[in-house]
Order: structure tokens, then sequence, then C-alpha cells
């Protein structure tokens, strides 16, 4: 096994590939600019949702938001172009993760997935050609390197889809066809292909279609004979989704990762197009980048925690995923939930019984307070804030918050999420502690 994963393939694969994620990096920040982020996520708020274990992360101010923004950009351009290789990584990596930590209401999984395939990167040799680095140390060039440094990525490639197909196997995915359902419903005024969407046949056969494509895609990938055929399925069921669907960089992000599963001698092939390219290679140093032990242990300690992930709730919760949300994000559940709720928060004084209703608006964004109201945990850190707020205001001793808030999940009749009666004061942000959470009636 040690000496097929020390085969030696061409370079040329992850060189294309840190090329073209650096681009998607810098056009993810260019877009972010553009669709006003940092106005509507960082500038509005006043209250910032938190991380379980990330407390301690500080909004560090306008010009701080900024800064993090230029140090994303700095770090992507770096990237693409191979300059300070893996100090531009760090600079992404670091930069970026802070503006995901700041508020855990903005989570998404391809900016997890930018994060995940980063920190790949900066472990492989991708600048050994075609970069800045390569120009001013040729002792770096090497045209050869290990066949793990691919496998590494693919495998994130492969954990993303599979997972993305555990997370379908459920019986709102595949035998009601929900969410799917009701967003198709609303696209009936699509061009050419909207009038079928009023079919539930249809609803099924996507919900059906999808949940095949990434089971299978990875394999068909894998097999020189389907390669081909696969990829324009990739192409087109994530080009589909992304025109109909608002789900920003995922498409794309897909589309670029799994030319991975391209044979190194296409990569020799696209960089053969440029002469000068080409005979740096010729000319490179007959060097091959093989792992370290260290860093192979590493990489199996990782994929083993990119197993775990995605199956910590079977094992630490009891309790319907989908409603409690407990272990749903960094889990690969794309687009499996669509909900609906209003909260409406209480904050009273133990002692002389006066109670203030609470103005979500006051504190929170629309985008933040939709989530909110959603989301258990998340409940609770701004139920709690709030009453520290009305604490301080009204010199309140003994405060106590509680919330009115029903929610409807993939099409059921909305139920009432929290107990109204229950002090959100007293819970501590433990999730292995959801006493005040109610259970969900017609699963």
């Amino acid at each position: 096994m040690n000496h097929f994963l020390n085969k030696n393939i061409s370079v040329a694969p992850l060189v294309v590939f840190r090329i073209l994620f650096g681009a998607l990096l810098m056009y993810a920040c260019f877009w972010s600019l553009f669709k006003d982020d940092i106005a509507n996520r960082y500038f509005q708020a006043q209250f910032f949702f938190k991380y379980y274990g990330f407390e301690w992360i500080s909004y560090p101010g306008e010009q701080g938001i900024y800064a993090l923004y230029l140090c994303w950009l700095l770090g992507a351009a770096g990237i693409l172009f191979g300059a300070f290789y893996r100090c531009s990584i760090l600079l992404f990596l670091g930069s970026f993760s802070y503006l995901q930590l700041i508020d855990a209401s903005n989570y998404i999984n391809h900016y997890y997935a930018l994060i995940l395939f980063s920190f790949c990167l900066f472990w492989l040799p991708a600048q050994s050609l075609c970069s800045i680095d390569a120009c001013r140390n040729p002792k770096i060039r090497a045209k050869n390197t290990a066949v793990i440094y691919l496998f590494i990525l693919r495998g994130q490639v492969a954990v993303i889809y599979f997972f993305a197909a555990v997370a379908k196997f459920n019986t709102d995915w595949l035998l009601t066809a929900m969410p799917l359902k009701i967003w198709l419903l609303q696209l009936q005024d699509f061009p050419i292909i909207g009038t079928i969407f009023k079919y539930h046949s249809v609803h099924l056969f996507a919900s059906w279609a999808a949940f095949v494509f990434d089971l299978t895609i990875v394999g068909l990938l894998l097999f020189p004979k389907t390669r081909k055929i696969a990829y324009i399925a990739v192409v087109f069921f994530h080009g589909l989704t992304g025109l109909l669907f608002n789900i920003g960089l995922f498409p794309l992000l897909m589309i670029t990762c799994t030319t991975l599963f391209f044979s190194p001698s296409f990569f020799d092939r696209c960089l053969s197009r440029f002469s000068s390219v080409t005979e740096v290679v010729q000319n490179s140093i007959h060097k091959k980048y093989s792992p370290s032990k260290a860093i192979k242990y590493l990489f199996i300690i990782y994929f083993m925690l990119q197993i775990i992930m995605p199956l910590r709730h079977v094992f630490l919760y009891d309790d319907f995923i989908l409603w409690t949300e407990n272990g749903y994000r960094f889990s690969w559940r794309v687009m499996l939930v669509e909900k609906e709720g209003r909260a409406i928060f209480r904050v009273k004084d133990r002692q002389s019984q006066q109670s203030w209703e609470v103005s979500n608006s006051d504190f929170l964004t629309a985008f933040q307070e939709k989530r909110m109201a959603v989301r258990p945990f998340h409940i609770v850190q701004f139920g709690q804030y709030v009453g520290k707020e009305y604490a301080k205001k009204f010199k309140i001793k003994e405060v106590q918050v509680f919330v009115d808030v029903a929610v409807t999940l993939n099409g059921r009749v909305s139920q009432v999420l929290i107990d109204p009666t229950f002090d959100l004061m007293n819970q501590e942000i433990n999730y292995n502690d959801s006493k005040f959470i109610l259970p969900l009636g017609n699963l």
C-alpha cells in the first residue's frame, strides 16, 4: 500500500487545481463584495451568533472587516500565482475562517469546503510549477509527485458527495420529495422547463436523481470509460441547480473540484499548450515530492474526522436532526430543509412581574432573524443576550426570558419548537442538553 501511495505521477493536476482554486477564491471575494456582504452581514447587526467553543471570537470593527477581506483577496491571489504559496494559504485561511466564525448564522456548506480544500492544499507541492515561487527558486521545481497528494484532494471531493447522498437517505427526501417539491412549485414560471415543475412525479424524479447522482458520481469519475459522460453530468447537474436555486458558489466549486478526477496526462496536455511552461517542465530538476510519515498520519486523522463529523449525530444525539439541528452543520446536509418560523421573546422581571416584548429587529438583521427563529440553540443565545441587555437597561436583578416560537418543517403543519414556559436564562449552551426543545410530532 505504501508503495502504491508513493507512485510517481505528474504534478500537473495539483498545479492546475491550485490555479483554478485560487481564481475561484478571488471570484468569491469579489462576488461577496458585489453583493454587499460586508454591510449586510457585519455592519448592520448588533449581535452575532457564536459557534460552541468559539465564543471568544470578537467583532473586529468596520476597519477590521475590511482588513480581513483584503487579506482574503491577497491570500487568494498568492494561491493563484503561487507567490509565497504557504504563507498565502495561511493568510487566506486565517482571514476567511475568522470572517465565518464572527457569526454562526452565516454558515454555508461551500464556505466550509473552501476552508477544507485550502487546508489540504497547504500540505501539497502545488507551487512546484507555473508559480512565482518556482521562478524565484528553481530548486523547488518538479514535474513529478506522489499519487497520495492527488488522492487527498479526490478524497475530500468523495467525502462531500458521499455524505450528501447519506443525508438524502431519509423519508422526507425520497418518499415525499421534500423540500425539493416546495422549491420547484415556486419555479413554474422558469423559462422552457418551468411548466413541468407542477407535477409530483417530477419532484420525486428530481429527488431520486439527486440522491443517485451524489451516490455514484465519484465512482463514475474514477473510471476512464465513464469519466467524460460523468463530468458532463456534473456540469449539467450543478449548472442546473445553480440556475434554479440560490445556492451561491457551490455549483462552481464542485465543477472545479471534479476536474481532479481527470487523468494526469490530461493536465500535462493543458500545461503543454503554453510553450514557456513546457520548456520549464523539460528543463526542471527531476525532483519528486514524497510525503513524510507525519503528513500521512496527519491525513489519516484528518479523514477520520471528516467521517466522524457527518456521523456525530448518530452517536451523540437522540433526536430528529432536521428539527433540532444538533449535528446538522459540517455534515454536508445540502438543501435538505425548508423551515419557517417566528420567534417572539418576552423578557420578565421576576420580582416585579413586569414584562417586555422584544423587537428582534433592534438587534438582528432580517437574515439573522430568519435563521435564528428555526435554530433552537441560536434562540437560546439570542434570548440570553437580550435578557442581559434588558437587565442592564431596566436594572433587573432577576431576569427571565421566554420565547413563543412555532416552526414549519418541510411542509408539515407548524408546531411549537421550544417550551414557552422554559426560562432561557437557565439554559447552558450545551448541545447535549436539549430538554427545552419540544419533540416534533408526525415525523
